[in-house]
Formats: C-alpha cells, structure tokens, sequence
C-alpha cells in the first residue's frame, strides 16, 4: 500500500489561540475527511517560524516537509493551500517549493487556492450562508477586508465584488495592501453610493490574525474601523477569520475531494 500525506502550506499566524481556531479547525476537518492520509502542515513566513520557534511552536517549510516525507517514504502527496487567492506566496513560494520536489514522488499535485477564478462567474460555489450574509441586519451591509497582493493586481477580489453585485449581496470588498485595489477609498465610495449608514465589518482572511485586529478593528487613527466611524458608518466589528466556520473551511474538503477521488 503507497503512503500519501496532505500538506497544508499556511503563510502562518503568530498568535497560537488563533491558530488553534483557524489553521487547526482546518486541518482536523482534513484528517476527518481523509482518514486513510497523512496530514501535515507547513508554513511559507521565514519570519512567523521564527517568531513562533522562539514561543516553543516549530513549524517546518514547505521545502523542509516535502524533504521529510520523502525520506520517510510517502510516495503521493497533496499540497493544500490554506492561501485564499494564488497571489505573490502561492506562485513565489508554493508552486516553485512543490516543483523542486517533483521528482522525489510518484505524485505530487498542488491544489489550486479556494479562490481561484477567471471571471465573476466562478466563484457560483459561494452562498451568502458559506459568506455570513444571512447574520446581518435589515439595514446593515457587510464590509470585508483581504489581503491583496503588494507588487501586483490580486483580481480575485475585484471578481469576488462582481459576482457578489450580480448576487444583489449587500457586500462591499477591499484589501489592506495599498498598491492593490479595491482599497478603503473603493469601499468608501460604494457604501456612499448605496446610501449605507451602517456596516458589519469583517476579515477575509482565513485566520484573524494581525491584519483582523489592527488594520480591521484597532484604535489607530488608519484602521478600518476608525476610517469608517469617522465617514459617519455605525461599524459592527468581528475579528474572526473565515477558519472559524465550519461552512467555509468545507470549501477545502470540497475542492480536495476533487482533486483526489
């Protein structure tokens, strides 16, 4: 019988409270869905595993634990991107860290990023319940915050906005990088043209790590929050990232399933 093993490559989060929430809710529902695999992960920031190493939490490279399970005899492998979009870390860091190993396995697929798509159209696996859209209130519209990608245009989220127009969701996309776009002004503009006072802002983002509590929902004058506030908006705040529900860490399983069976 072959060994296979799942990889799930995270950027990595340095809070373990959130971890234990996000990445591993995530990967427990893997280990329940693929009984008969290995399940591991990896993360792609030098920096997070340094700083949790320190913390006494050690999490290997992608390079690293392909290198291991190849020792180990592990003969097909699947690395699951735990990444929303395959933005500047899957094609600079994934894809290249999988392809340098390709020839130590008799199989090693990469699974493409839950939210990879060519046009609006794609994302039709979305619902607002996957999304949260049935929590709001009568009068509220939601305001989610990506990632984005900081040296080129990430058209995910411009996609994502698209699709969630076509829908008639009242929801309203930007990202925290400022050289990517839909940005805080983008979404200023929509909220103003839809006549909106009040918004349900939330991280889309998969762990609600730094991003979710500072550039989301700290005090800073430059925060999310502290922006919408002073434009007028009532802003109800969550800091919770999407692998903190069940229905949306199903995604993976769904599209692992794909891969594999």
């Amino acid at each position: 019988m072959t060994k296979g093993a799942i990889v799930a490559v995270s950027f990595g989060v340095g809070d373990i409270h959130v971890k234990e929430r996000c990445l591993d809710a995530l990967l427990a529902d893997v280990r329940e869905a693929f009984r008969d695999l290995e399940v591991r992960e990896a993360w792609t920031s030098s920096f997070l595993r340094k700083k949790m190493a320190r913390e006494g939490y050690v999490y290997p490279s992608l390079e690293e634990l392909l290198g291991e399970l190849s020792g180990a005899g592990y003969e097909d492998v699947v690395v699951m991107p735990t990444h929303l979009t395959p933005g500047e870390e899957f094609q600079k860091k994934i894809v290249p860290g999988a392809e340098a190993f390709a020839d130590r396995f008799a199989s090693l697929q990469v699974m493409e990023p839950v939210f990879t798509v060519n046009e609006a159209e794609d994302f039709a696996f979305l619902t607002d319940d996957v999304l949260g859209l049935s929590g709001l209130a009568e009068d509220e519209d939601m305001v989610f915050m990506g990632h984005g990608s900081p040296h080129q245009h990430n058209p995910a989220y411009e996609l994502l906005q698209q699709y969630a127009d076509s829908r008639g969701w009242r929801m309203h996309i930007g990202v925290v990088e400022p050289d990517d776009y839909p940005n805080k002004a983008d979404v200023l503009k929509r909220l103003a043209e839809c006549g909106s006072r009040k918004v349900y802002l939330r991280p889309l983002l998969l762990a609600g790590g730094n991003h979710a509590l500072h550039d989301l929902a700290g005090d800073s004058p430059e925060s999310w929050k502290s922006v919408l506030q002073g434009a007028g908006f009532a802003v109800r705040c969550s800091t919770k990232g999407l692998g903190e529900y069940a229905a949306f860490r199903r995604l993976y399983v769904q599209k692992l399933k794909k891969l594999l069976i």
